[in-house]
């Protein structure tokens, strides 16, 4: 695969502290299209770190912001990721050595942990995510994916209505119209914020899969549209004003 056939798309919210840390690992080749909603110097930020970046400024949701931005990019494969990672290392190596042939619309990638916090919990969710890919059932996680930008678009793109959970549905919708979505442990992003698991790993990890469950047979997918049962507080998730 090709640097130049991928783009990183990323939602920010007064990102300023981790805006930095996650630029310096975004290989400068690979397109940049930001989708924010901040108050804050993110935007002069990023700006000033990639001033070739695409920069949309508007007040949406994440499913909004991540639909917008794949409706910008413009090259064959979309990343779809957050702020508060760092990509590893060897990422961008392991990128350009997949061989990914025309049946794959989407690749799950792994996520751990940017220090000692929450190390082991972290590579069981990976773990997970590799298990889940095996069976062809997708559970990625919207900090490390990857679409075949056709794919999503002809899929339906992201549903506006999930305020949580849309991205592990775009996997799945993907993967319902025919296309494979395999498991690329080589690509490795790490996590420096950590206020999910603070508020209960037992609360994060059932959220995380009660809900997909619930989209994925249809079964009470009406309940996990109405709101995202507790995973955002209030003022952190890019809403339109009202």
């Amino acid at each position: 695969m090709k640097l130049s056939d991928l783009t990183v798309v990323v939602p920010t919210k007064n990102e300023a502290a981790n805006i930095g840390p996650f630029l310096d690992t975004i290989d400068p080749r690979v397109a940049l299209v930001v989708v924010d909603a901040s108050t804050d110097d993110t935007r002069d930020r990023i700006r000033a770190a990639r001033p070739d970046a695409v920069v949309i400024e508007e007040q949406s949701t994440i499913p909004e912001a991540r639909q917008h931005g794949l409706e910008r990019a413009t090259t064959e494969w979309v990343l779809f990721t957050d702020a508060d990672m760092s990509f590893g290392d060897g990422y961008w190596d392991a990128w350009q050595a997949l061989d990914l042939g025309p049946t794959v619309g989407a690749v799950q990638g792994a996520k751990l942990s940017a220090d000692d916090d929450y190390k082991t919990y972290y590579k069981l969710f990976s773990l997970g995510i590799r298990v889940m890919s095996w069976l062809t059932v997708p559970a990625g996680s919207g900090s490390n994916m990857l679409f075949r930008r056709k794919a999503l678009l002809d899929a339906g793109g992201f549903d506006f209505a999930l305020t949580a959970n849309e991205d592990i549905y775009a996997l799945w919708t993907v993967r319902k119209a025919g296309w494979k979505v395999p498991f690329a442990g080589g690509l490795k992003v790490y996590e420096r914020d950590h206020r999910r698991l603070e508020q209960g790993r037992l609360k994060k990890t059932l959220h995380g899969w009660i809900r997909p469950l619930m989209l994925f047979t249809g079964v009470g997918d009406d309940r996990v549209r109405e709101s995202s049962w507790g995973y955002w507080k209030e003022g952190e998730e890019p809403k339109e004003p009202q």
